[in-house]
């Protein structure tokens, strides 16, 4: 039969009939050898990232290329390969390939439904489709938000063994993603494809997965919680230079930056799963809040010292002199007892206690600002240390 007596259409009836080409097995069944299908994977976008539930969503094409010699149509028509439409596809095997940690995923369907298969003229077929799909992604958010998270596409023949089916990744950039991409929070730093096939339970099924690296982006974090926390907690300091009489001031000060940073801390742990291990942002966030209230109690304790010193200076002011009626006169006249002077006054008790609670205030001017630059310092080391260790690991 030559070439000029069959058309495209008449190629593929005579390919498909039932009684020559049967779709329920592989290829290669008869032969007793796998089928290799290489698969190559192009992401669009992806759209979320969710730390809450631990996934992620994302639209990609899929494609498969493997070889059936069943469809080989060279000694019928010279055309390099034939468009075929969705409905070819019910007509010949294609793979089992299902995503092993998708939760949940669809097809595209707008206008018509999102697939395409080329048969090639020595029998391969390149079937592509796109999807979207929402798979797991278990986090550790130790080092967050100075975090590096590993998202996955697990890809696994549920039926076939790789004594049929095996699955491989296309030599050049089997996974790619559209160059102008972009995310909220994350930036892809890596992409590493690899073979993970394991034995399950009594077989062994063929299996791939490419690793997707996201680095997070601490931007919006420092705008919105690093930077906001240091300011309140230099405000809380403010108390430090505020006289010691000046009640109302410093008690609102130190409630108020102490609430703000409850407040922030809630609304940063609100959008968090509840994990058992200590987050990167606990320890900054849970630290300013350490430092405010540290504030506050600082006038409390300065308050309460200055009360003690003015009760302890007028009782012994009171036992040096020879009457309390002597004492608390207008005139504050000194007395004398068998020799011995009262050299103290209500006044110099006064004095004497803003004195020393002064001298509180000072320290604390100094050493609250120094441990909490020693505390920044620390902490940035640590993480940026092991989020760059992170970084070298994966590479």
């Amino acid at each position: 039969m030559t070439i000029a007596f069959l058309s495209r259409s008449e190629v593929i009836q005579n390919l498909t009939y039932e009684s020559v080409y049967d779709n329920r097995i592989s290829p290669h069944f008869d032969l007793e050898i796998p089928t290799e299908v290489r698969v190559h994977i192009y992401i669009y976008s992806i759209d979320s990232i969710s730390e809450s539930t631990m996934d992620y969503t994302m639209t990609f094409i899929l494609t498969q290329i493997w070889n059936d010699p069943r469809l080989n149509y060279t000694k019928y028509l010279k055309d390099k390969f034939l468009e075929l439409n969705t409905k070819f596809i019910d007509k010949v095997w294609v793979p089992d390939l299902y995503f092993a940690n998708e939760k949940q995923a669809s097809f595209h369907h707008v206008t018509m439904p999102n697939k395409m298969m080329h048969l090639y003229r020595n029998g391969t077929i390149k079937y592509r489709i796109r999807l979207t799909m929402t798979a797991a992604c278990p986090m550790n958010l130790q080092n967050f938000p100075l975090d590096t998270q590993i998202c996955s596409i697990v890809i696994k023949s549920f039926v076939y063994t790789p004594d049929n089916v095996i699955f491989k990744w296309m030599e050049n950039d089997p996974v790619s993603h559209f160059q102008n991409m972009e995310m909220a929070q994350f930036e892809i730093s890596a992409i590493q494809p690899w073979n993970c096939s394991i034995k399950y339970e009594e077989n062994s099924f063929t299996c791939i997965v490419a690793n997707i690296h996201l680095q997070r982006r601490v931007e919006f974090f420092l705008l919105q919680v690093f930077i906001p926390s240091t300011m309140i907690v230099f405000i809380s300091w403010v108390s430090f230079w505020l006289p010691i009489n000046a009640v109302p001031a410093r008690i609102a000060l130190g409630s108020t930056t102490v609430l703000i940073m409850i407040t922030q801390r809630q609304s940063t742990a609100i959008s968090l799963p509840p994990v058992s291990y200590i987050k990167a942002i606990d320890v900054w966030t849970v630290t300013c809040l350490v430092f405010v209230f540290a504030a506050l109690l600082e006038y409390a304790i300065v308050s309460t010292y200055s009360r003690h010193e003015t009760k302890r200076l007028s009782i012994k002011l009171i036992q040096n002199n020879k009457t309390i009626k002597q004492t608390i006169n207008v005139n504050r006249d000194v007395c004398e007892e068998n020799g011995n002077v009262g050299t103290e006054t209500p006044d110099t008790t006064y004095a004497q206690m803003r004195s020393k609670a002064k001298r509180m205030d000072v320290i604390s001017r100094v050493t609250f600002p120094v441990i909490f630059f020693l505390f920044s310092l620390g902490y940035w080391a640590w993480y940026l240390r092991k989020a760059f260790g992170s970084k070298e690991n994966e590479i």
